[in-house]
């Protein structure tokens, strides 16, 4: 139990204690995160190939609080990927189960919201299931460190997100067929990975009057301001050795003294030209509904949430020894921000924007290849609730506040 204290410090907050991480209280959550690909590929000399992955992941949490801001239990994960390519009659999946001890330290830097650290111990099970037949078994056993943060929307209930920082384990796989196979195996991982979302419910006593304490904002109910982004945009296809530019302007009202609700839109050019044979140029155009939440910090400081949806298009052409491929993607892409502001003056405010969690969402892509006198088309489309946070998505950008 020595190490409990030094998670705290990792996370760098301090806790007070509320009410639903008491000791003697409990907890349930169910997380998880889904995804579908389809993919179609034709050529002028091959007949059309479809192939088609699920997967999906889901977690049930249990636990209780053995003292304040400390608690223990255990977790179930299943888990269910699928692949199959529907002219050759090939499918194969690869369920999961995994079972863990588990043991969280909270940290409360609000009422509403709650971090934690938690640590996991246990073992896991996947067979691979080739066409019906059970090809391949795969047993493991590890231990995990992870980070995860709890908002309270009612007093009892909350949304849950979690997220994998470490990993240590050992894999035992064993081959199935004519001539079996063994192979043991260890593995070990760093970095945030495998985010899951949901819903959690504290059970026990709850003497709080689950209210804030009042904080003054900076701003007030019809506020508005325009936006210009100072660092551009960043591109998923954009190359080394580029030259372009790129715009982002956004506008926003306050609708309460701590709620925006804005637009944003934004355009990029780049084109790279690495030799005389290869060349590439991509564009992309983009509008974003959003809204921020604001939370004062001290004096001219406030730190925000931006979250919204983005629709966007991008077109990209590369050239390459004589063969062009070209694609054109359509993006329906939510996305949360944190992020920073202060106030330099009554009219002007810089505001930073640090990474961005992207929670997927749907993506059609269609893809056209060009080789001599063969032509390849590609279509994709994809569908996913798998948040990943990309720390090189920050932004800063000058914001103007016309009416006050």
């Amino acid at each position: 139990m020595k190490k409990i204290p030094l998670l705290s410090l990792l996370l760098g907050l301090s806790a007070p204690l509320f009410a639903q991480t008491s000791e003697g209280n409990r907890f349930i959550s169910f997380t998880g995160n889904l995804g579908f690909s389809a993919e179609k590929t034709a050529s002028d000399l091959t007949v059309p190939t479809r192939e088609r992955t699920y997967d999906i992941n889901l977690e049930f949490n249990r636990g209780k609080f053995i003292r304040d801001n400390t608690a223990h239990g255990w977790n179930i994960g299943l888990g269910y990927n699928h692949y199959q390519i529907l002219e050759a009659g090939y499918a194969a999946s690869r369920p999961s189960l995994s079972a863990n001890y588990l043991l969280r330290k909270y940290v409360v830097p609000s009422e509403r919201v709650r971090a934690f650290a938690q640590g996991t111990i246990g073992a896991s099970y996947q067979p691979t299931i080739l066409e019906g037949e059970f090809t391949q078994n795969t047993f493991g056993a590890g231990a995990s460190l992870g980070l995860g943060l709890t908002y309270f929307f009612k007093k009892d209930w909350a949304w849950e997100a979690t997220a994998n920082l470490a990993h240590l384990g050992v894999t035992h796989t064993r081959q199935e067929g004519e001539k079996v196979s063994t192979n043991v195996a260890l593995n070990g991982s760093f970095g945030i990975s495998s985010f899951k979302i949901g819903l959690a419910h504290y059970f026990g006593s709850s003497s709080s009057p689950f209210e804030e304490s009042p904080q003054q904002s900076l701003y007030s109910i019809g506020t508005g301001y325009l936006a210009a982004d100072l660092s551009g945009l960043h591109n998923s296809y954009a190359l080394s050795n580029m030259t372009g530019v790129s715009l982002g302007f956004s506008g926003g009202k306050f609708i309460t003294a701590r709620k925006v609700i804005g637009l944003g839109v934004a355009g990029s050019y780049v084109t790279t030209n690495s030799s005389s044979e290869n060349l590439s140029t991509g564009w992309a155009v983009s509008a974003r509904p959003f809204t921020e939440y604001y939370w004062p910090v001290s004096g001219k400081w406030t730190a925000f949430v931006n979250g919204g949806i983005a629709l966007a298009y991008t077109s990209t052409k590369i050239n390459s020894t004589g063969n062009e491929t070209s694609t054109q993607s359509y993006l329906v892409q939510p996305t949360l921000r944190p992020g920073i502001q202060y106030q330099l003056t009554t009219r002007w405010a810089l505001a930073a924007m640090i990474g961005t969690l992207d929670l997927k969402g749907f993506s059609a892509t269609k893809t056209q290849l060009q080789q001599s006198s063969v032509n390849t088309p590609k279509t994709t489309l994809n569908f996913a609730i798998d948040p990943t946070y990309q720390l090189a998505n920050t932004s800063l950008s000058l914001r103007f506040f016309p009416g006050r």
